[in-house]
Protein backbone atom coordinates (compact mmCIF):
# COMPACT_ATOMS: atom_id res chain seq x y z
CA UNK A 1 0.00 0.00 0.00
CA UNK A 2 1.56 3.43 -0.87
CA UNK A 3 2.18 5.72 1.94
CA UNK A 4 0.03 8.60 2.31
CA UNK A 5 1.84 11.91 3.37
CA UNK A 6 -0.55 13.93 5.47
CA UNK A 7 -0.51 17.66 6.35
CA UNK A 8 -2.89 18.44 9.35
CA UNK A 9 -3.66 22.30 9.87
CA UNK A 10 -5.65 24.13 12.79
CA UNK A 11 -5.41 27.33 14.67
CA UNK A 12 -4.27 25.48 17.70
CA UNK A 13 -1.34 23.35 18.45
CA UNK A 14 -2.72 21.28 20.63
CA UNK A 15 -5.40 20.01 18.28
CA UNK A 16 -2.51 19.73 15.68
CA UNK A 17 0.02 18.16 17.86
CA UNK A 18 -3.11 15.37 19.25
CA UNK A 19 -4.50 14.82 15.21
CA UNK A 20 -0.98 14.79 14.10
CA UNK A 21 -0.12 11.92 16.67
CA UNK A 22 -3.03 9.64 16.37
CA UNK A 23 -2.47 9.84 12.46
CA UNK A 24 1.30 9.15 12.93
CA UNK A 25 0.26 5.54 14.44
CA UNK A 26 -1.86 4.78 11.59
CA UNK A 27 -0.23 2.48 9.30
CA UNK A 28 0.36 3.65 5.86
CA UNK A 29 -0.15 7.32 7.20
CA UNK A 30 2.99 9.70 6.97
CA UNK A 31 2.42 13.09 9.25
CA UNK A 32 4.87 15.28 6.93
CA UNK A 33 3.59 18.56 8.61
CA UNK A 34 1.45 20.33 11.50
CA UNK A 35 1.09 23.93 10.88
CA UNK A 36 -1.54 27.14 11.27
CA UNK A 37 -3.81 26.91 8.06
CA UNK A 38 -3.10 30.70 7.56
CA UNK A 39 1.02 29.90 7.01
CA UNK A 40 -0.18 26.66 4.32
CA UNK A 41 -1.96 29.11 2.31
CA UNK A 42 1.06 31.69 2.26
CA UNK A 43 3.37 28.90 1.26
CA UNK A 44 1.59 25.33 1.18
CA UNK A 45 3.73 22.22 1.55
CA UNK A 46 3.55 20.53 -2.43
CA UNK A 47 5.18 17.30 -0.25
CA UNK A 48 1.87 15.50 1.05
CA UNK A 49 -1.00 14.20 -0.46
CA UNK A 50 -3.70 14.56 2.03
CA UNK A 51 -4.24 17.94 4.00
CA UNK A 52 -6.60 17.57 6.86
CA UNK A 53 -8.02 21.11 8.07
CA UNK A 54 -9.67 21.52 11.70
CA UNK A 55 -11.98 24.27 10.82
CA UNK A 56 -12.08 26.07 13.64
CA UNK A 57 -14.47 28.76 12.48
CA UNK A 58 -17.34 28.24 10.01
CA UNK A 59 -17.81 31.63 9.69
CA UNK A 60 -16.79 33.71 7.05
CA UNK A 61 -12.93 33.95 7.77
CA UNK A 62 -12.93 30.10 7.83
CA UNK A 63 -14.02 29.94 4.32
CA UNK A 64 -12.01 32.86 2.93
CA UNK A 65 -8.84 30.63 4.37
CA UNK A 66 -9.99 27.37 2.32
CA UNK A 67 -11.22 29.23 -0.40
CA UNK A 68 -7.68 30.79 -0.58
CA UNK A 69 -5.61 27.53 -0.31
CA UNK A 70 -8.24 25.80 -2.63
CA UNK A 71 -6.90 28.86 -5.51
CA UNK A 72 -3.36 27.88 -4.79
CA UNK A 73 -1.74 25.50 -7.67
CA UNK A 74 -0.76 21.69 -7.01
CA UNK A 75 -3.23 21.82 -3.52
CA UNK A 76 -3.70 18.78 -2.31
CA UNK A 77 -6.43 16.37 -1.33
CA UNK A 78 -8.20 18.38 1.37
CA UNK A 79 -10.31 16.90 4.36
CA UNK A 80 -12.25 19.30 6.70
CA UNK A 81 -12.85 18.34 10.01
CA UNK A 82 -15.76 20.48 11.68
CA UNK A 83 -18.42 20.52 14.41
CA UNK A 84 -20.45 22.32 11.90
CA UNK A 85 -24.00 20.27 10.27
CA UNK A 86 -24.91 23.02 8.61
CA UNK A 87 -25.80 21.72 4.84
CA UNK A 88 -25.03 25.27 2.82
CA UNK A 89 -21.01 25.75 4.87
CA UNK A 90 -20.98 21.83 3.36
CA UNK A 91 -22.34 22.55 -0.20
CA UNK A 92 -19.47 25.59 0.13
CA UNK A 93 -16.60 23.64 1.30
CA UNK A 94 -17.16 21.01 -1.23
CA UNK A 95 -17.87 23.64 -4.08
CA UNK A 96 -14.37 24.84 -3.35
CA UNK A 97 -12.70 21.26 -4.17
CA UNK A 98 -12.58 19.92 -0.50
CA UNK A 99 -12.87 16.02 -0.90
CA UNK A 100 -13.96 14.82 2.61
CA UNK A 101 -16.01 16.31 5.40
CA UNK A 102 -15.77 15.03 8.90
CA UNK A 103 -17.60 16.03 11.64
CA UNK A 104 -15.25 16.57 14.98
CA UNK A 105 -17.52 14.11 17.05
CA UNK A 106 -16.87 11.24 14.83
CA UNK A 107 -14.14 8.58 15.98
CA UNK A 108 -10.78 8.33 14.94
CA UNK A 109 -11.39 5.18 12.61
CA UNK A 110 -13.91 7.13 10.87
CA UNK A 111 -11.29 10.20 9.78
CA UNK A 112 -8.58 7.66 9.25
CA UNK A 113 -11.52 6.08 6.58
CA UNK A 114 -12.05 9.24 5.19
CA UNK A 115 -8.72 10.06 4.31
CA UNK A 116 -8.16 7.12 2.55
CA UNK A 117 -11.48 7.37 0.65
CA UNK A 118 -10.28 11.27 -0.37
CA UNK A 119 -6.42 9.77 -1.20
CA UNK A 120 -8.39 7.69 -3.41
CA UNK A 121 -10.02 10.42 -5.50
CA UNK A 122 -13.39 9.88 -4.23
CA UNK A 123 -15.46 12.30 -2.26
CA UNK A 124 -16.65 11.49 1.53
CA UNK A 125 -19.23 12.56 3.82
CA UNK A 126 -19.81 12.40 7.51
CA UNK A 127 -22.32 9.27 8.03
CA UNK A 128 -24.44 10.78 10.55
CA UNK A 129 -25.24 13.60 8.34
CA UNK A 130 -26.43 10.95 5.97
CA UNK A 131 -26.41 12.63 2.43
CA UNK A 132 -26.81 16.69 2.73
CA UNK A 133 -27.12 17.50 -0.76
CA UNK A 134 -28.16 15.59 -3.34
CA UNK A 135 -26.36 13.59 -5.38
CA UNK A 136 -23.53 15.30 -4.07
CA UNK A 137 -21.16 12.23 -4.09
CA UNK A 138 -21.77 11.44 -7.39
CA UNK A 139 -20.53 14.79 -8.78
CA UNK A 140 -16.75 14.65 -9.50
CA UNK A 141 -14.84 17.68 -8.98
CA UNK A 142 -13.76 20.12 -12.65
CA UNK A 143 -9.93 20.73 -12.73
CA UNK A 144 -10.59 24.49 -11.61
CA UNK A 145 -11.48 22.91 -8.00
CA UNK A 146 -15.06 24.09 -8.68
CA UNK A 147 -18.72 22.00 -8.17
CA UNK A 148 -19.92 22.09 -11.79
CA UNK A 149 -23.39 23.84 -12.50
CA UNK A 150 -24.48 25.03 -16.09
CA UNK A 151 -25.20 28.96 -15.32
CA UNK A 152 -25.82 31.39 -18.25
CA UNK A 153 -24.27 34.70 -17.74
CA UNK A 154 -27.11 36.24 -17.08
CA UNK A 155 -27.81 33.58 -14.06
CA UNK A 156 -24.56 34.41 -12.81
CA UNK A 157 -24.95 37.83 -12.38
CA UNK A 158 -28.52 37.20 -11.05
CA UNK A 159 -26.40 34.91 -8.13
CA UNK A 160 -24.21 37.31 -7.31
CA UNK A 161 -27.57 39.66 -6.72
CA UNK A 162 -29.33 38.09 -4.61
CA UNK A 163 -26.50 37.27 -2.65
CA UNK A 164 -25.65 41.01 -2.29
CA UNK A 165 -28.74 40.92 -0.50
CA UNK A 166 -31.05 42.65 -3.66
CA UNK A 167 -34.85 41.81 -3.78
CA UNK A 168 -36.01 40.44 -7.51
CA UNK A 169 -37.06 43.98 -8.12
CA UNK A 170 -33.86 45.22 -7.49
CA UNK A 171 -32.16 43.18 -9.78
CA UNK A 172 -34.76 43.83 -12.04
CA UNK A 173 -33.84 47.55 -11.85
CA UNK A 174 -30.53 47.01 -12.01
CA UNK A 175 -30.39 44.06 -15.41
CA UNK A 176 -32.99 46.34 -17.19
CA UNK A 177 -35.49 43.48 -16.81
CA UNK A 178 -39.18 42.56 -15.92
CA UNK A 179 -39.26 41.22 -12.48
CA UNK A 180 -40.97 38.80 -13.40
CA UNK A 181 -38.08 37.44 -15.76
CA UNK A 182 -35.69 37.61 -12.65
CA UNK A 183 -38.17 35.36 -10.54
CA UNK A 184 -38.00 32.92 -13.78
CA UNK A 185 -33.84 33.28 -13.41
CA UNK A 186 -34.20 32.82 -9.79
CA UNK A 187 -36.08 29.28 -9.95
CA UNK A 188 -33.79 28.20 -12.91
CA UNK A 189 -31.01 28.83 -10.46
CA UNK A 190 -32.30 27.40 -6.90
CA UNK A 191 -33.19 24.18 -9.07
CA UNK A 192 -29.66 23.67 -10.79
CA UNK A 193 -28.07 24.33 -7.86
CA UNK A 194 -30.09 22.41 -5.42
CA UNK A 195 -30.83 25.25 -3.47
CA UNK A 196 -33.34 26.46 -1.16
CA UNK A 197 -32.20 29.51 0.71
CA UNK A 198 -31.02 32.96 0.15
CA UNK A 199 -28.15 31.50 2.87
CA UNK A 200 -27.24 28.43 0.30
CA UNK A 201 -27.07 31.30 -2.60
CA UNK A 202 -24.48 33.71 -0.37
CA UNK A 203 -22.09 30.19 0.82
CA UNK A 204 -22.41 29.31 -3.31
CA UNK A 205 -21.31 32.70 -4.59
CA UNK A 206 -18.27 32.95 -2.04
CA UNK A 207 -17.48 29.34 -2.69
CA UNK A 208 -17.22 29.93 -6.43
CA UNK A 209 -14.84 33.30 -6.03
CA UNK A 210 -18.06 34.83 -7.37
CA UNK A 211 -18.01 37.88 -4.32
CA UNK A 212 -16.34 38.57 -0.64
CA UNK A 213 -18.18 37.63 2.62
CA UNK A 214 -17.70 41.40 2.75
CA UNK A 215 -20.48 42.65 -0.52
CA UNK A 216 -23.15 40.00 1.01
CA UNK A 217 -26.03 41.85 3.38
CA UNK A 218 -25.77 41.23 6.57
Amino acid sequence: MPEIRLAIASEYPIIRTALGTLLHGVQGFNVVAEVELSIFIMAPDRQCDVFVIELASAGPVGLERIRALMRATHTPTVVVLSSSRDTSLIRALFGMGIEAYVLKSSSIPELIKAIRVAHRGRRYVDPRLGDPIPNLLTRHRKPNGTLHASLSGRESEVVREVARGLTSKAIARKLGVSQKTVQTYRARIYEKLSLHTRTEVVQYAIGQGMLQWEETAS
